[in-house]
């Protein structure tokens, strides 16, 4: 039989408890991306995707045409029907060139967010934000700020959330007008060196920018890599991606590498900025599930980089 004492401590340990638990963060959101330009009715993918809370589905790229004006390109085809329980997230790629050469921001707005809507209405796709992809730099800087500040009101009008992905790079600039982020945790290194056997993800190169992460005041939610490519290299100079085997002409003499990212090291990034974010724990993003990548893994990779926090 207890005392009273040892019942008040209990209830005090228990209630320490509680609070401890719900000032920690947890993973509540599994999502991926899925890059490709057509959505079929790949199984793995189908079953893969059947976990997930959210899917970041890009839509469409944004490329200058002959005349250097914006123009979509490789609009995604939907040749299957899209999991009814998860959430999708439109996603539109903007080539920096796009940017550094818009005339008119606002009118790019405007034409990006009514394709998106469009594409949504089509399909059947109920959209509750939407999110922008673009390796910005300082001579496109002042674009792209202007261009997602219009993005956002006329996102806000339709009761929509614009996120943008955040590279490494960019968590030492002013942050973009948007509602919330996605940390690319991946293309960390350069894979057009041939000399840089870990270009996917490798904490040495991620430890220089961490300084800025704590202090980066936006909503962020990590993605992590989960692929490998092909580089083809001659005489030692990158020459492309091989995505398929008659992609480029393969000469004698060249080299094809093969780059694949490590689950340690995929495992080992993430301890590292949950500890300087645990907010980043509320939502873990896996790229990607297009089947060019997921045939090369297991269910089992992908729950381990889901569950590990």
């Amino acid at each position: 039989m207890r005392s009273k004492h040892q019942l008040k401590w209990l209830l005090m340990l228990l209630l320490a408890v509680g609070c401890q638990r719900q000032n920690t963060p947890r993973t509540t959101l599994r999502s991926a991306y899925y890059w490709s330009t057509e959505w079929r009715s790949e199984p793995r993918v189908m079953e893969q995707t059947k976990g997930l809370d959210r899917l970041y589905l890009r839509f469409f790229d944004v490329v200058l045409d002959r005349n250097g004006e914006p123009m979509p390109n490789a609009t995604l085809r939907f040749s299957a029907k899209l999991p009814r329980k998860v959430e999708v997230v439109p996603v539109v790629f903007i080539v920096n060139d796009v940017m550094k050469n818009v005339k008119n921001t606002d009118e790019l707005a405007g034409k990006v967010l009514r394709r998106i809507l469009q594409i949504s209405e089509t399909h059947d796709i109920d959209v509750k934000e939407v999110q922008i992809d673009c390796d910005w730099t300082l001579t496109s800087r002042r674009n792209y700020r202007a261009f997602l500040s219009q993005l956002r009101r006329l996102a806000a009008a339709k009761q929509l959330a614009l996120s943008a992905t955040i590279r490494l790079h960019q968590l030492s600039q002013p942050i973009p007008p948007v509602d919330k982020g996605v940390l690319m945790m991946y293309n960390t290194g350069d894979f057009t060196d041939l000399r840089c056997e870990h270009p996917i993800l490798d904490l040495r190169d991620v430890v220089p920018y961490l300084k800025y992460l704590s202090g980066y005041r936006l909503p962020l939610s990590p993605a992590y890599p989960l692929f490998s490519y092909r580089l083809l290299f001659r005489n030692g100079h990158y020459k492309g991606v091989l995505h398929a085997d008659n992609d480029l002409p393969v000469l004698p003499g060249d080299s094809v590498i093969e780059r694949k990212v490590s689950m340690g090291e995929v495992l080992k990034v993430k301890q590292t900025i949950e500890e300087i974010r645990p907010d980043l724990k509320r939502e873990t993003i896996i790229y990607d599930f297009s089947p060019n990548h997921i045939a090369n893994y297991k269910p089992r990779d992908y729950e381990e980089i889901y569950r590990s926090h």
